[in-house]
């Protein structure tokens, strides 16, 4: 509230709580008054201090997601570029693709033909070659799918 309008307030709140002191109340002028600059006092403290009486209200914010949740929608969005664009999916897709296929081989502790054997052709040739094209995302699920098999 301006502070024109707070003093305007004040006035009007301490002449009527004198008024009506005086007129229905019998109380002395003099102590009508006091009641009267009391009242008005507060008011005034309360119009000048008290801040905007509507509620600031906002949104409650999202709750903050995992870093699961970032991190898949990120890879999404790489996924997504790089069927479209080979130097995106050989610069960007492809070497993770390899750390993850490199980590589950040797989790298992396979090495040559063993671990060719447990990537098999198809992802082989998707994490090596420089020619390879990302397949579709239900092929890419079940190539992914082999690495995550005990």
């Amino acid at each position: 509230m301006s502070p024109g309008r707070s003093w305007f307030l004040a006035f009007v709140v301490a002449a009527l709580v004198a008024a009506l002191g005086v007129w229905p109340g019998n109380i002395p002028l003099l102590w009508s008054a006091c009641l009267g600059i009391a009242a008005g006092s507060v008011t005034l403290l309360a119009t000048r201090y008290a801040g905007p009486l509507d509620p600031l209200w906002r949104a409650v914010p999202d709750p903050a997601g995992s870093a699961t949740d970032l991190q898949a929608a990120n890879l999404a969005g790489r996924l997504a570029e790089a069927a479209g664009d080979q130097v995106r999916f050989v610069s960007r897709v492809q070497p993770r693709l390899r750390a993850l296929a490199d980590a589950a081989v040797r989790e298992r502790g396979l090495s040559g033909a063993e671990a060719a054997d447990f990537l098999g052709p198809e992802l082989s040739e998707l994490i090596s070659s420089p020619y390879a094209q990302l397949p579709p995302p239900r092929r890419v699920a079940e190539l992914l799918a082999r690495l995550e098999k005990p």
